[in-house]
């Protein structure tokens, strides 16, 4: 009997599924809970009397119950019905947002309902969807991907702006219903009409038993990837969070601040389309470096020159940049890593991104506590990048065609 290797979709193509699947990516939660909470920062700070750290303790902690919840999303990604997982997620967002808007919420309420939003969206993020796309494309997979977060960083754009918008006319708590009955219609619509994968596929015939987490752990391949996404979202992790209050600080008005932070999606979603185009056309390893050195000069540039215009160009830069990192992962995981397990290997790979992006938020807040001004975390952001920088050239073992890879097995294949 011939292994069962079709795509997820049933019916109505591939190019569907990436077109909901980009949507969901956009405008559920896990599109913009991060991305406008510098947007929301100063209303919440006034509303529960926080410093900056306490305010941002929140995200950090939210952040860091990713090592928790991202491997389980990876374990049910690779076992579970798609799009039930993404759904069931979806409704728990929906209902978490509109109970955060309109009940009478105190701190501790606050930080309740936005953790259990945070927590709920992993299910409905780019470990369900990226393999979805990824097992749908088995050609141009590099450009379907880059396609997936480009069309995602659609919500990076338009997010911030609506957060902006909603808050001076709703109010903080307004805004939030507001955005609850978008993520219902944006996300949770399309996932109901585009995402209709297979049950979970059965193993091969002559297989053991399929890969798991062994197998995983064994493949040199998965501890470049961890290292290179810890380095990277340390070195631009925090920068989505503390960018509103950081451009206010160099004297831009709170309206060009929430500009740059939409400016940077822009940059979030040139960045995802380049490397789509690139990545089936480059070697991995080389493209990888540069996009990760690059940034390095224009945190630089914001750490030593004067505030000025050239600050909004600057950060959309980085974002051009920094745009090219989720892709890349979820290509590297699919070429380098075998299929049954690529849910929990990209699971694993944002482990290390959300670890760095949660500890590069904080340290963004303590150091502006303690210096008074962003210069400190700015320079250690570019440091952090350019240690990342090494990393991806620790890919070796091209795996991603092998039901399981045994290390032995792998050791001995050419680097792309």
């Amino acid at each position: 009997m011939r292994a069962q290797t079709a795509s997820p979709v049933r019916t109505g193509g591939e190019w569907w599924l990436l077109a909901g699947a980009s949507l969901i990516l956009a405008f559920s939660a896990v599109g913009f809970l991060v991305q406008t909470f510098g947007v929301f920062s100063a209303a919440i700070e006034q509303e529960f009397g926080w410093s900056r750290t306490e305010t941002y303790g929140i995200l950090t902690i939210a952040t860091l119950l990713a090592p928790a919840l991202i491997p389980a999303t990876g374990w049910a990604a690779d076992r579970l019905n798609l799009r039930v997982l993404v759904v069931s997620a979806l409704v728990v967002e929906v209902v978490s947002l509109l109970a955060l808007g309109l009940l009478p919420v105190g701190r501790i309420g606050f930080s309740v309902m936005f953790l259990v939003t945070y927590a709920a969206s992993f299910g409905a993020s780019a470990v369900p969807l990226a393999k979805a796309v990824g097992t749908a494309f088995s050609h141009r997979r590099g450009a379907a991907l880059g396609l997936l977060f480009a069309g995602a960083c659609l919500g990076a754009i338009a997010n911030p702006l609506i957060a902006g918008a909603l808050i001076a006319a709703l109010g903080w708590q307004g805004a939030f219903a507001v955005l609850g009955v978008q993520t219902a219609v944006l996300a949770a619509l399309p996932a109901l009409l585009f995402l209709r994968p297979d049950r979970p596929r059965t193993p091969s015939i002559g297989t053991a038993r399929p890969a798991g987490w062994l197998a995983l752990f064994r493949t040199r391949a998965l501890y470049a990837i961890l290292g290179w996404g810890f380095f990277a979202a340390l070195g631009y992790g925090g920068m989505q969070g503390h960018l509103v209050p950081l451009l206010e600080e160099r004297a831009h008005t709170a309206t060009e601040a929430v500009i740059g932070q939409s400016l940077l999606g822009v940059g979030l979603l040139v960045g995802n389309l380049a490397a789509g185009l690139l990545l089936d056309r480059i070697p991995t390893r080389p493209l990888a470096s540069l996009m990760l050195a690059i940034p390095v000069a224009a945190l630089l540039a914001l750490a030593v020159l004067p505030s000025g215009p050239s600050d909004i160009a600057i950060t959309t830069g980085i974002g051009v940049a920094t745009g090219t990192e989720t892709a890349m992962l979820a290509y590297v995981v699919s070429h380098y890593l075998p299929h049954a397990v690529s849910g929990r290997a990209l699971s694993i790979g944002l482990v290390a991104v959300a670890l760095g992006g949660g500890v590069s938020t904080l340290i963004g807040a303590a150091t502006h506590d303690a210096t008074g001004d962003y210069r400190l975390f700015l320079l250690l952001c570019a440091g952090f990048l350019a240690v990342a920088a090494v990393w991806p050239w620790g890919l070796r073992a091209r795996a991603a065609e092998e039901p399981s890879l045994p290390a032995s097995a792998a050791a001995g294949e050419a680097a792309r």
